[in-house]
């Protein structure tokens, strides 16, 4: 059952059930559907509990902005799982001007704190992929190690299709490809890695403050990546 958008909901139970190694959502007696018309075939129980919940919690009409799962579920199936290699030459560019990377000139305070902050996981990135990233203070991207970069795309190849999808939309977000291989491997929380990626924000917004469309841009941000997260924690087998 493929589903149009803002479309009147037709079901009374959206449930799941196992299908041979993967699992479906069940729309009462309807398997769903990606956009491009494939039954979605999701490689856990978990994954298929969440989204059966999010289409559950659906009303009179079908919201999809209220099923960010189901979203990236469908994006990892029918665009994703066919070819991983350009979603992995994405992750590659993200990291090549990872925002960990770029630290202020001044204030040196504020230089300070990016260290502080930053480092330890460009230190813990060099273990996973074999090579430090370089930093700036300038604008253009730092001279970054081939290796390094190589590496991981190599890894983001090794993910399945479902948790690649999730790490390439927090990265997004996030504007680091460090920060969310560090959620892809429980290094830490989506709160934490959004954090890290705005330091140079935050001091900002204590120093001047913020305004409404500023604050609500940030929530909706952090909402999203929250979604990648759940997401990732659940695809994994």
């Amino acid at each position: 059952m493929t589903v149009k958008t803002n479309a009147r909901r037709f079901y009374k139970q959206a449930l799941y059930e196992k299908q041979g190694r993967t699992w479906q959502v069940m729309l009462d007696d309807k398997a769903l559907r990606t956009p491009a018309r494939q039954v979605l075939r999701l490689p856990t129980e978990k994954l298929a509990i969440v989204l059966a919940e999010e289409w559950q919690d659906q009303q009179d009409r079908i919201n999809p902005d209220q099923m960010p799962l189901t979203k990236l579920a469908n994006v990892a199936q029918d665009h994703v799982a066919p070819d991983k290699v350009p979603s992995a030459g994405e992750l590659m560019r993200f990291a090549a001007n990872d925002v960990i990377c770029f630290r202020v000139a001044e204030p040196k305070r504020l230089q300070e704190l990016q260290a502080s902050k930053c480092d330890p996981w460009l230190d813990w990135a060099a273990q996973e992929f074999g090579a430090r990233l370089g930093v700036t203070n300038e604008l253009r991207p730092p001279d970054m190690p081939l290796a390094a970069l190589e590496n991981m795309r190599n890894a983001a190849l090794k993910l399945d299709p479902f948790t690649l999808t999730a790490l390439l939309h927090a990265v997004s977000i996030l504007g680091s490809a460090v920060l969310g291989f560090a959620m892809v491997q429980n290094q830490m929380d989506a709160k934490t890695a959004f954090d890290l990626s705005r330091i140079e924000e935050d001091w900002q917004i204590k120093q001047w403050g913020d305004d409404d469309e500023a604050l609500l841009r940030s929530e909706n941000m952090l909402v999203a990546l929250r979604s990648s997260y759940e997401f990732m924690q659940a695809a994994k087998c």
